[in-house]
């Protein structure tokens, strides 16, 4: 447990100092003067629109936990699997997990996400080995829900942006072309079934992968489960409406800063905001801070021409609801249902867990 806490606060301290840092380039006395004009009522759909993203990405959550064969939905208690029934979860149980999710997203590569699996195993029996490809899909048909998003946004208000000479037309196709190609690549490699229980077959002569034989074997059969067509088209379509809802909020945070409603600029915002999110995915920094930013920042300065003071306060106000908020919730439940999260067996479970990874170099 203490591995992942702290692999959470390395996160939580660069994200801070980034924080910090947007505050140091920006007048102090001028983005609290800018905050202050920002009208408090908008802060309520704001906060709806927020949670509106969160229930559509549980559902995510929900859903492959149920093609992974975890009986969970209403009416449900968490047990065990037994040779006669599965795995179940209550509901209750099923969100407190997802929302452990939310403060381990800071962590460095996101590897601390690894502890809903590690809960989930606790609660149900189910291996870790079986849970981690739900992690997994979970960000890759966020990325893909994304990248659909700026790809729907880019055509409708692309001009709005290429026929500005600040911004590079093939920087923005770039990036783009990359995600897609990297998330391609990740789901035609899994679906080779062939290739990969061969290669699987064939690794236990290797030490490292030796010893964990058997893992992977339920970690690919998971992953093929989760990135097939039929499983993952439903997810996107979750995903791409949380994340319209985030796109949303940037636009009524733009409204509150002085700029003109209109169809343009919601275009605009969910271009920005969807593109910041790839950009700070692909840096791999925690939390995605940085590229998250800088690319909101720029895209800002550059298509509408904001001033310092509005465009600090953009700034911070992105990083607020898309880190931070989140996190401070995911602390919360954890101090307040902690008894529930990490009772005896899944202190158990965190335990068994490292002392068979200790040999393994924590990921940097």
């Amino acid at each position: 447990m203490r591995r992942y806490r702290n692999q959470i606060l390395i996160g939580l301290v660069f994200v801070g100092f980034v924080f910090v840092g947007v505050i140091a380039v920006f007048n102090a006395s001028e983005l609290i003067s800018k905050l202050g004009d920002f009208p408090l009522w908008l802060f309520v759909p704001i906060f709806i629109l927020k949670f509106t993203n969160w229930v559509f990405r549980y559902w995510e959550w929900h859903y492959y936990l149920r093609i992974i064969g975890v009986d969970v939905g209403p009416g449900r208690q968490t047990t065990p699997a037994t040779d006669d029934a599965p795995a179940s979860l209550s509901l209750r149980d099923s969100a407190l997990i997802w929302t452990v999710g939310l403060p381990t997203a800071v962590s460095p590569g996101k590897i601390a996400e690894l502890l809903k699996s590690i809960i989930l195993k606790g609660m149900t029996g189910v291996s870790v080995s079986t849970s981690a490809p739900v992690v997994f899909a979970e960000r890759l048909v966020d990325g893909i829900a994304v990248i659909l998003l700026v790809a729907i946004s880019g055509i409708v208000v692309g001009d709005t942006f290429f026929d500005n000479s600040d911004i590079s037309a093939r920087y923005l196709q770039g990036v783009l072309a990359l995600a897609i190609i990297l998330m391609s690549l990740m789901i035609a490699v899994l679906q080779f079934r062939a290739v990969a229980n061969w290669l699987l077959r064939h690794w236990h002569h290797i030490p490292l992968f030796g010893r964990f034989q058997d893992a992977l074997f339920e970690f690919y059969e998971s992953s093929f489960l989760v990135t097939r067509l039929r499983n993952m088209a439903p997810t996107v379509g979750m995903g791409m409406i949380g994340y319209t809802a985030d796109g949303i909020i940037f636009y009524l945070i733009l409204l509150g800063l002085g700029e003109t409603g209109s169809w343009t600029v919601l275009g605009q915002s969910i271009f920005i905001l969807g593109f910041s999110v790839i950009v700070a995915a692909l840096s791999a920094m925690p939390g995605g801070a940085g590229g998250r930013e800088l690319t909101v920042g720029a895209l800002l300065s550059a298509v509408m021409g904001m001033s310092d003071a509005a465009l600090g306060v953009a700034v911070l106000l992105v990083g607020f609801f898309q880190i931070w908020f989140g996190t401070l919730l995911g602390i919360i439940v954890i101090v307040i249902f902690r008894s529930i999260l990490f009772a005896s067996r899944g202190r158990d479970e965190f335990e068994e867990y490292e002392i068979r990874t200790l040999a393994t170099p924590s990921p940097q």
